[in-house]
């Protein structure tokens, strides 16, 4: 250092070329950083593609391009495993190639509809695939605009339909049997009420004419007397009694005069039950030749309904209606009933308990037809059931009345 050289301005040259310093590795750490980084956006970079090549080919559905006239373009390794071939040999095969011959026609529909609108467009169907096995799968496209592509989603919807056919083998296996149930328990019924009408029926009749006899020779004494036609008004509630029991075990009526006799006798009995409720049976058409069936399923679930109306509905009006419309073939003849009352209603989502709903619905699904209710707090209920009369609900001279 130079004698003479001021030693504040060498300390500050110092500090100068120290403050130079630093800021220069400063420069070189932010260059390092920004180097770095973009060495890793690369690096980033040359690996997304491999990710979205790995999931492109191992997620759970078949992708796929196709063109208009349904050849292969693309296809992931699912797909490819779908159809039992490697990838690379499906390329340009048409995919129709690949598809059971009864459903060719639905795939084209189903390029015509993806390539001729904007929207998905959605199909089933059945394709060949290992060993010949066969597939159920399920086709999703769109349409790619002005590229004459669309991108293809195959689903393997097997499984579905297996559960699906099992649940509905489990379901008319259900119907089944309680078709049967419901016929045993009429039977039973009907035994019953012959039972009752033959045996007590008799005896009633037996106490009848005695109580008879001892009021005719009881005349002058008065306590014999009063007895005798006490007895005879208690066999007289019996007999009533004895009456609406049999009607609800089994109305003869039906067996012997048909449904519309059978349903006129039970408005007359359910007026004199419930005076404060009026009830309007309405007819629309002919109701002979019915087959036991439906005879007795209309029969029930109008009598199911009208215990409703009076243990829940709170109604002061219902109304029965049956209708029979006949189309210009046997097989388009139908049956309706509807039951409709103004009572509180319930909401439709929460169906009480011990209303007898469900027990109406499976009568009307064994008898082959359908069942709806539609009930609205404070708007009362409605009670509809449709059935098909087709040679299996007309009577024949099979039929054991």
């Amino acid at each position: 250092m130079n004698k003479n050289q001021d030693p504040i301005e060498t300390n500050a040259s110092e500090i100068y070329s120290k403050i130079d310093f630093a800021t220069e590795l400063q420069i070189h750490r932010l260059e390092l950083e920004k180097q770095n980084s973009k060495l890793n956006d690369a690096q980033q970079l040359k690996e997304t593609p491999d990710r979205y090549a790995a999931f492109y080919d191992n997620v759970p559905v078949g992708y796929l391009i196709l063109d208009k006239a349904g050849n292969i373009l693309a296809i992931n390794l699912t797909g490819s495993t779908l159809l039992g071939k490697e990838r690379a040999s499906l390329l340009n095969e048409s995919f129709s190639t690949y598809i059971v011959q009864d459903d060719n026609d639905r795939f084209l529909k189903h390029l015509q509809q993806t390539f001729n609108s904007s929207t998905n467009a959605v199909t089933e169907l059945r394709i060949k695939g290992p060993l010949g096995k066969v597939t159920q799968i399920r086709l999703e496209s769109l349409v790619i605009e002005d590229a004459g592509i669309c991108r293809t989603v195959m689903t393997n919807i097997n499984p579905i339909k297996e559960t699906v056919d099992y649940n509905q083998e489990l379901l008319h296996g259900h119907r089944r049997l309680m078709q049967n149930l419901f016929k045993i328990q009429e039977e039973e019924r009907r035994l019953l009420a012959r039972e009752l009408h033959d045996e007590l029926g008799q005896w009633l009749t037996a106490i009848h004419a005695e109580t008879e006899t001892i009021a005719y020779f009881s005349e002058k004494d008065s306590t014999i007397h009063i007895s005798a036609q006490a007895i005879k008004e208690c066999i007289k509630r019996m007999h009533d009694a004895m009456h609406d029991m049999l009607s609800q075990l089994r109305p003869i009526l039906l067996d012997t005069l048909g449904l519309e006799d059978a349903l006129l006798e039970l408005k007359k009995q359910w007026i004199s039950h419930n005076p404060h409720i009026t009830l309007e049976l309405v007819f629309e058409g002919k109701f002979d030749k019915l087959s036991e069936l439906i005879n007795i399923t209309i029969f029930r679930i109008v009598q199911e309904a009208l215990n409703n109306v009076r243990n829940h509905a709170q109604a002061s009006q219902v109304r029965v209606c049956l209708h029979r419309k006949t189309g210009a073939t046997a097989t388009e003849d139908t049956l309706s009933l509807s039951v409709e009352d103004n009572g509180k209603g319930y909401d439709a989502d929460q169906i009480p308990h011990g209303l007898g709903v469900l027990g109406m619905r499976e009568r009307a699904i064994a008898a082959g037809g359908k069942f709806f209710v539609r009930s609205i707090p404070d708007h009362g209920t409605q009670i509809h059931a449709k059935f098909p009369l087709d040679s299996s609900n007309r009577r024949r001279k099979t039929d054991v009345l």
